[in-house]
């Protein structure tokens, strides 16, 4: 039997105050890295001492007060939340509490940060708090990707390629949409929302079971859902595929031939509408 031990303890870090004018002489032996995780609120507690290593009065009678902490990225660039205020525990000397939300981490790739704590003395200096083994007033944050499970984004296509067919018509794809993925559970459908103005034309979804795409992957493809606007529209069309069968999908669209302008006496040269973008939804 495999037994998994797991540990709640807080994400604590020491400070120093150097309120005597001079350095201080108790180093800090270990100089910790602040780890937080996107998906989840990070709470950090700082335990905020003196130069002899004995925890400052925050609340009854603080010598020091106005306790922030700023985050910055590598090259000093503060988070837009940033500086966070800390605020004194109501029951334990010298302990300081920041809350990180998950909002803030949105957005932002695994990687390294760098924070600082500051605070105003009883003569309103500015002071900083060292937080390392070498006196430096700077730490580090590591951020990690997620403690949580994610939701995978919706993917958004605005830039199309075309080819020209044996009529002389360009013919417009989008990027190939792979169907399997290294996730535990594979989706059974793709969902395509197109959004189109003015436009006239065939719309449509193909597929391909090749796994490695090359120039005739689509080229025998089956046409699965398909759409004809035989007036200009403006709007958006949903196409939701079984993935079952294929390993890669696309969504393309055609304009009308040049005969069918003449046919109807349409002038060729008058461009019928656009397809702005197509999205990819996963969830």
């Amino acid at each position: 039997m495999q037994k998994v031990q797991s540990y709640l303890y807080p994400n604590r870090v020491i400070a120093i105050a150097d309120l005597a004018g001079f350095t201080v002489e108790n180093t800090i032996v270990y100089a910790k890295t602040i780890k937080i995780y996107k998906g989840v609120d990070n709470v950090i507690q700082f335990d905020i001492q003196n130069a002899d290593q004995k925890r400052l009065e925050l609340i009854t009678t603080p010598l020091i007060h106005g306790i922030k902490m700023n985050i910055m990225d590598i090259s000093g660039n503060a988070l837009p939340s940033s500086p966070y205020s800390i605020t004194p525990h109501q029951t334990i000397k010298g302990i300081g509490i920041v809350t990180i939300p998950m909002m803030d981490l949105d957005g932002i790739d695994h990687q390294k940060l760098q924070y600082s704590l500051t605070a105003t003395d009883l003569s309103g200096n500015h002071i900083p708090l060292y937080t390392d083994s070498r006196f430096s007033a700077i730490g580090t944050i590591d951020i990690v990707a997620s403690a949580t499970p994610t939701v995978q984004a919706d993917k958004i296509y605005d830039r199309f390629s075309g080819e020209i067919n044996y009529m002389g018509n360009v013919i417009y794809h989008t990027s190939v949409v792979p169907t399997k993925s290294y996730r535990a559970i594979q989706q059974a459908q793709v969902r395509f929302v197109v959004d189109y103005t003015n436009f006239a034309g065939k719309l449509y979804v193909e597929g391909t079971q090749d796994s490695t795409i090359s120039v005739d992957s689509f080229k025998h493809s089956d046409h699965m859902q398909t759409i004809n606007f035989a007036q200009r529209t403006t709007g958006s069309t949903t196409f939701v595929v079984n993935v079952e069968s294929f390993n890669n999908l696309r969504v393309s669209w055609q304009y009308p031939d040049v005969w069918q302008y003449s046919a109807t006496g349409q002038d060729p040269t008058v461009t019928y509408g656009s397809v702005d973008k197509v999205t990819v939804q996963y969830s």
